[in-house]
């Protein structure tokens, strides 16, 4: 997953001049990714990508020594940027304790990241359903140690061992902080669908306050849940709370999908 990238400039605008040996692997990276999120790795070829970067296939091969290290090197490449800062940013706000505004800022960067760089979000979609159940562990594992999940974990563990946030595993914890604006990113950004459209802020300040009283050791606030009818924050894709002919009540079954 990526959060609030910088726009990458035009691949054909830097393959029109002579390049620096750096300068064409950034490129080739560029094009990589906007391949691959129409394509997928599967329907892309290293000479359709050689041909969008208006290179021969052998200059792609002179940078990286096959497909699959091309993909990886471009979902990397890509996935860092901006983090570096972010997770500065969040930091600040763990030092200071202000956890519902760091869970706002993280969230709002989730959103930023979807719309600004959709074709590597559709490369990852791709990745996940293509690869099989070994490739997607390995790529899981891969994700699990970039700095902003590492910093949510010892964040999510800090807070447990303080006794703000309820115990359990860390990693599923994060895994719940994380799901619920991705799913929302996902089809607002990246699908385009969801009705009418929410402002952002107000969809982050409402998230923050939902995910912020679940995790807390003491337990759910429900006037906080229902403050979001009241705002009138509309959630792509997301299901009504209470299904017609539903008994009302706090459900006694915990919440164990995560992504």
């Amino acid at each position: 997953m990526t959060l609030a990238p910088s726009p990458a400039p035009p691949p054909e605008a830097r393959a029109r001049k002579r390049l620096t040996a750096a300068g064409r692997r950034a490129q080739l990276l560029d094009v990589a990714v906007s391949v691959f999120g129409e394509r997928g790795f599967g329907g892309s070829t290293t000479k359709a990508i050689a041909a969008a970067a208006g290179v021969s296939e052998a200059t792609i091969f002179r940078h990286f020594p096959s497909k699959d290290a091309l993909y990886v090197a471009a979902l990397e490449q890509r996935t860092g940027v901006g983090t570096a800062r972010l997770v500065s940013v969040l930091e600040g706000y763990a030092e200071r304790g202000e956890d519902e505004g760091l869970l706002r800022t993280l969230i709002r960067s989730i959103f930023i990241g979807y719309e600004r760089d959709r074709n590597l979000h559709r490369m990852l979609l791709y990745g996940w359903l293509e690869q099989g159940r070994a490739a997607n562990n390995r790529m899981w594992e891969r994700m699990r140690r970039y700095p902003l999940i590492e910093f949510l974990e010892r964040y999510v563990a800090r807070r447990q061992a303080a006794g703000v946030f309820r115990p359990g595993p860390p990693e599923l914890l994060c895994g719940v902080l994380l799901a619920v604006p991705t799913q929302y990113a996902v089809h607002a950004k990246l699908y385009g669908v969801g009705g009418k459209a929410s402002n952002d802020d107000a969809v982050a300040d409402f998230y923050a306050r939902l995910l912020l009283a679940g995790v807390r050791a003491d337990g759910p606030a429900e006037s906080t849940v229902a403050d979001g009818a009241a705002t009138g924050v509309s959630t792509p894709g997301a299901r009504p709370a209470t299904a017609p002919g539903a008994r009302r009540g706090r459900s006694s079954s915990p919440v164990s999908d995560t992504r």
